[in-house]
């Protein structure tokens, strides 16, 4: 059965693979969102973000025992430890506001992600913009002040889902810089261990042993994390971000099904409004950062 699907899989289209491998990226991360979200109603979320990070380690020994600690070896120790700091805000951050904020909103807001690692860009590695993408950002953090909605009140879940964004961002940025000296593998690996940490001590605090049917669920949150991660690379390595990015805004669409079906949240307009405005931000800058890359390779 396996070596007839992947028989199949090879007679498709390059571009239909990275197509399916996003869309399922998108809907495994949308699945894990939601399933936070449930879990949080009894079960504090810095712990249920300690066991996300925990239960990742027996997906990683294997690959440890292939490659021996020497995998673990990097020239740029002191970005590897910033980076650990920089996602364990993120996931924390990200896993508290979820509990207290709407899955479509989140969805929304967690859109603007580009929008930060253009902006980070700008003052750390002194890339040069020009007038259109600082529209596009304008753009984006509009869209997002559309979503909050601070003439009517300024609640502290999406607050904190854009403070997540702006530390995932950074993340990002740092990896790009850890691009040059260390390799995937090895970036992966300091991520995953190094943000177990701080989860677990901010956990501490609020802990309470999972019950049985939790413990399956946390196990479950893992899976659709590691699916969605590992069908993104995999939608990178075969399609153009500027085609498959597109794809990659489904997920407002599967949050708004989600969370219509699980906890009766209906999204209001400024969701729809500044989402859009969000993903014509991110789609511009996207776009136009594929073009200079392009433009950097040309002989």
């Amino acid at each position: 059965m396996i070596t007839y699907t992947n028989k199949l899989i090879k007679k498709l289209p390059t571009s239909l693979i990275a197509c399916l491998f996003m869309i399922i990226s998108g809907i495994s991360i949308s699945l894990m969102t939601a399933l936070v979200r449930y879990t949080s109603a009894e079960m504090h979320p810095f712990e249920i973000a300690f066991f996300r990070s925990f239960l990742v380690l027996p997906l990683l020994t294997p690959i440890i025992l292939k490659n021996g600690f020497k995998v673990f070896k990097t020239l740029n120790p002191k970005f590897q430890i910033i980076r650990a700091f920089a996602g364990s805000a993120a996931i924390l951050c990200f896993f508290y506001g979820l509990s207290i904020t709407e899955l479509a909103k989140t969805q929304a807001l967690g859109l603007t992600v580009p929008v930060f690692s253009t902006l980070l860009a700008i003052f750390f590695l002194g890339e040069i913009v020009g007038i259109r993408r600082w529209a596009a950002m304008s753009m984006g953090f509009i869209g997002a002040i559309i979503i909050i909605r601070p003439d009517i009140s300024v609640g502290i879940g999406p607050i904190v889902i854009l403070c997540a964004c702006f530390f995932w961002s950074s993340s990002v940025l740092i990896a790009k810089i850890l691009t040059r000296s260390d390799s995937n593998l090895t970036i992966t690996l300091w991520s995953a261990i190094g943000i177990i940490p701080a989860t677990f001590v901010l956990s501490l605090g609020v802990w309470k042993w999972p019950s049985l049917e939790q413990i399956l669920i946390l196990f479950i949150i893992t899976i659709f994390g590691t699916i969605a991660q590992y069908s993104l690379v995999a939608a990178l390595k075969r399609g153009n971000v500027s085609f498959i990015l597109p794809l990659d805004y489904l997920k407002l669409l599967w949050a708004v099904m989600l969370g219509f079906y699980f906890f009766g949240e209906i999204p209001s307009n400024s969701i729809w409004i500044g989402g859009m405005l969000i993903i014509l931000s991110t789609t511009y800058i996207t776009s136009r950062e594929t073009k200079i890359e392009k433009l950097k390779t040309k002989p």
